[in-house]
């Protein structure tokens, strides 16, 4: 009887250790994979080119032109306002997103150093174009064209230099794809009598 309870004392004993091989080999399996997730993206910020970083609250103004509207927003009082229109009421969450997304840019990578013909990126007549300007008049412009093919981002170029053509990151440009209604402040109903009651 006592070798009976021993088999299954032998038994427990290789099925806890089972189970702590294979918590063991799981928890080695998330490390790894998040050290492996961790170089990666370390590898691609190291790889990725700064073309300009501007803090946001330097931020005095911003311009931008889609193939449907071109605004100009600019700071008073911290609070933005269209520069034509300051009486306009404007979203401020969504002007502020905007400003965020272009705050800094980096490309992916160089397309090419030495650009002759800014069609074939849909540079020459571009998709977006935005104008950034710090409180020192300071200005970055940003001119953005084509997705490329292989989805990997979309072409631009930054301020004059259009010999430069990078990939960048198109996530941000659909924000931009705004008109001026969309981004005024919805009005705030009125309180009914009810309501004051």
């Amino acid at each position: 009887m006592g070798g009976k309870v021993s088999k299954k004392n032998r038994q427990l004993l290789t099925i806890i250790g089972l189970c702590v091989l294979l918590i063991a080999l799981i928890i080695v399996f998330f490390v790894a994979t998040k050290h492996k997730d961790n170089s990666e993206k370390k590898e691609e910020a190291e790889n990725n080119i700064e073309l300009y970083s501007i803090k946001e609250s330097d931020i005095a103004e911003l311009h931008f032109k889609n193939s449907t509207a071109e605004l100009t927003f600019v700071k008073n009082k911290n609070k933005w306002v269209l520069k034509d229109d300051t009486k306009y009421s404007l979203e401020q969450s969504k002007v502020e997103t905007l400003v965020s997304d272009v705050k800094k840019m980096s490309a992916t990578s160089e397309v090419t150093s030495d650009c002759t013909d800014l069609s074939q990126y849909g540079l020459k007549e571009p998709a977006l174009q935005v104008d950034i300007t710090d409180k020192d008049g300071n200005k970055k412009t940003l001119t953005a064209g084509d997705e490329s093919v292989a989805g990997e981002g979309r072409y631009a170029y930054i301020d004059n230099d259009t010999k430069k053509v990078y990939m960048v990151e198109s996530a941000f440009t659909s924000d931009f794809e705004t008109t001026k209604k969309e981004l005024k402040a919805e009005a705030t109903a009125a309180p009914t009598a009810t309501s004051a009651k």
